[in-house]
């Protein structure tokens, strides 16, 4: 009987992850963490038990925590889960000696290692801009901010303009009926970052049968497998659950990738594509990088899977709360096609980055869609040395998770926070906030590079959809709940009645 506990208990610590950290961290940050506000948590176990139940209990439960701790005039509340310490953040900078922290944890050059859950990626973007950290991620991010300079981003308005007109196409071909748009939105962001990305066209909008749109989602499941299910931890409850369907997607994801790499590489060195073109996908940009000693094959073949992980799903997932809001907010959806029928007209033509400055109220119908829906779950950052913040202390090896939901639903900086008013972006009104209370993706030196890509992808969107449908269903904005995954989900469908103008 002793060897077998002896063996269990050796097991244990070799398998699970968060046990080690026990052992190693944990009693050192516990009684640090129990001095900050936040709900009673037991030794390691931690809240466990109020976190339990379906995709929809943690943001509820960070909800619900945010505003004792406001109401309280705290500026953060913690929990503990298993033996990890995370602290939240309640505000952006408007509570009085906290907003330096805030700040701090984005802003800080030390403070910049993701959290955990960031771990199961690497497998598929290894050591990449996503999951890089210290001097390593900073000469990437160098490498990577002209990318998406102004000049830069005009070359993929035609990309834009090209996937919404399929999708303007797929819409046609269902008139009159009730449309996932949710799906159809998925497709079409995973479309334009392929294109945008490696050039290459996978039109899974009319051919959703592409191996390589299967594996992406079977990925991503199995990541919010893996990050909501701690049982998943233990090797070998994974292997046996989900190693086999794993290492299928991932070899799927990467050959591909691989493959598109090698063919693109011929044609460079056969003089058949020129890497000083205005116009060009990001893989001719990387080249460009490789050909000067500056970047690996490897750098490539990771920042490539990178960039797709990463510019599609968080895309995805704001159109289709944009497109919800559309159709429960009947009013508004008028007011952005009027806008965009004053500048289109009756033109069938491209949008262009004129046009997209002029759709000023779409815009801020935007801001005011990722405000009340931010398309992530929380931001993850690992402090790398002990913290002193006002009365406050945060241990080396905890963690902070800035929850957008969180910080986007302040009432103390959006009155009547779950009201969905447009007006709240006039320049005017937003000035008077911090940047740090708008954090749809991330925000400080590892915010998300991406961030005008899809604006601009998200505008021409909706001046190609809006001119040709309107978009209406019976249901409220607030029917609708949120699923904590990967990114945040609709936990219902996303149907919408498509209707042809006149």
């Amino acid at each position: 009987m002793l060897i077998v506990l002896i063996l269990t208990a050796l097991a244990a610590y070799y398998y699970i992850p968060w046990l080690k950290k026990f052992i190693g961290g944990f009693l050192y940050q516990y009684p640090h963490i129990q001095k900050l506000p936040g709900p009673k948590r037991l030794p390691f176990i931690g809240c466990v038990g109020d976190l339990a139940g379906d995709t929809t209990v943690p943001l509820k439960f960070w909800m619900s925590e945010a505003e004792k701790a406001r109401e309280k005039g705290d500026g953060v509340f913690a929990i503990t889960v298993l033996g990890r310490n995370i602290t939240f953040p309640v505000n952006g900078d408007t509570l009085r000696g906290w907003h330096c922290m805030f700040q701090y944890i984005l802003e800080s050059p030390e403070e910049i290692l993701k959290g955990k859950d960031y771990d199961f990626l690497e497998a598929w973007i290894g050591k990449g801009i996503l999951t890089l950290i210290g001097q390593p991620w900073r000469d990437r991010r160098k490498s990577w901010t002209p990318l998406f300079h102004f000049s830069m981003l005009e070359g993929y308005i035609d990309t834009f303009n090209k996937h919404a007109r399929i999708l303007v196409q797929v819409l046609q071909d269902n008139a009159g009926k009730e449309v996932d748009m949710q799906e159809c939105v998925k497709r079409l962001a995973l479309d334009v970052i392929c294109d945008g990305a490696m050039g290459v066209s996978l039109n899974t909008q009319l051919d959703p049968s592409h191996p390589y749109l299967f594996a992406v989602h079977d990925f991503t499941y199995m990541e919010q497998r893996y990050i909501n299910e701690p049982q998943m931890w233990i090797k070998w409850i994974w292997a046996l659950c989900y190693h086999r369907r794993y290492k299928k997607s991932l070899d799927i994801l990467n050959d591909f990738s691989e493959r598109i790499m090698n063919d693109r590489l011929k044609k460079i060195q056969a003089g058949e594509v020129d890497l000083t073109a205005k116009k060009k996908p990001l893989i001719d940009h990387f080249f460009t990088l490789y050909e000067m000693g500056e970047w690996t094959l490897e750098d490539i073949h990771y920042d490539l899977n990178g960039v797709i992980f990463g510019g599609h799903d968080t895309t995805s997932a704001s159109l289709t709360w944009i497109f919800w809001a559309l159709g429960t907010q009947p009013h508004f959806q008028q007011q952005c096609y009027e806008e965009i029928k004053a500048i289109f007209g009756d033109e069938d033509r491209d949008c262009t980055h004129e046009d997209m400055k002029a759709m000023e109220f779409t815009e801020r119908f935007i801001k005011e869609s990722m405000r009340i829906f931010p398309p992530i779950p929380a931001v993850e950052r690992e402090l790398q040395k002990d913290l002193q913040l006002a009365k406050y202390f945060l241990p080396k090896g905890s963690e902070i998770f800035v929850a957008p939901h969180v910080i986007h639903h302040n009432p103390d900086v959006y009155p009547d926070p779950w009201k969905f008013d447009p007006d709240r972006w006039y320049i005017d009104e937003a000035s008077k906030r911090s940047p740090y209370d708008y954090v749809p993706f991330s925000a400080g030196p590892r915010n998300c590079l991406g961030q005008k890509f899809a604006m601009h992808e998200m505008k021409t969107v909706l001046s190609w959809t809006l001119r040709k449908f309107s978009f209406s269903t019976d249901r409220k904005l607030l029917d609708q709940g949120f699923a904590i995954e990967v990114i945040c989900k609709p936990t219902i469908p996303v149907n919408l009645l498509v209707t042809p103008r006149k």
